[in-house]
């Protein structure tokens, strides 16, 4: 018995440094990766120039978060976002609906290991949509699902009441 305890021991400790030896040779961590040098590259949207003042909250519940969101390049900016975890402006697409444009993103948030899906609906003045925030952990992945609704506004006015 003692022999066999002994052989577990050295199986776990190989497993774990071949293991460790896979993750650093790799190229890429346990967590989100990084998104490639095309997907970061600007370019021109249709939804260029608009800005939104929104609310956040988790899905179902009142919204509890003042944000912003700028459309610029070809990319969105939420404020809460670079605020929050430095999450730089991510590209957008865009398509066309009857009343407006639908957009997707998807974002990637350097300090948290994270990403975030927005999933959006520009009809009028009026932004609503999800945001899906996911971050990998060791052996698992813990996700929100959050709301967003707002109105269509100026940089100025974001500036009036962002501190």
């Amino acid at each position: 018995m003692r022999i066999l305890g002994s052989l577990f021991q050295v199986l776990a400790v190989v497993v774990l440094i071949g293991g460790a030896l896979l993750a650093l040779t790799s190229g890429s961590g346990f967590g989100a990766d990084r998104p490639s040098d095309a997907a970061l590259a600007k370019g021109a949207g249709v939804l260029d120039g608009l800005t939104f003042t929104t609310v956040l909250a988790p899905q179902g519940k009142p919204g509890e978060i003042r944000d912003a969101m700028f459309f610029h390049d070809g990319q969105l900016l939420s404020l809460e976002c670079e605020d929050r975890c430095n999450n730089p402006a991510s590209a957008y697409f865009a398509r066309a609906i009857e009343g407006g444009h639908e957009f997707i993103v998807e974002a990637w948030c350097p300090t948290k290991d994270a990403t975030m899906v927005w999933r959006g609906r520009i009809v009028g003045e009026t932004a609503t949509g999800t945001v899906t925030w996911s971050v990998k952990r060791f052996y698992w992945t813990v996700g929100t699902v959050l709301e967003f609704t707002g109105t269509q506004s100026t940089e100025a006015e974001v500036a009036a009441w962002r501190p």
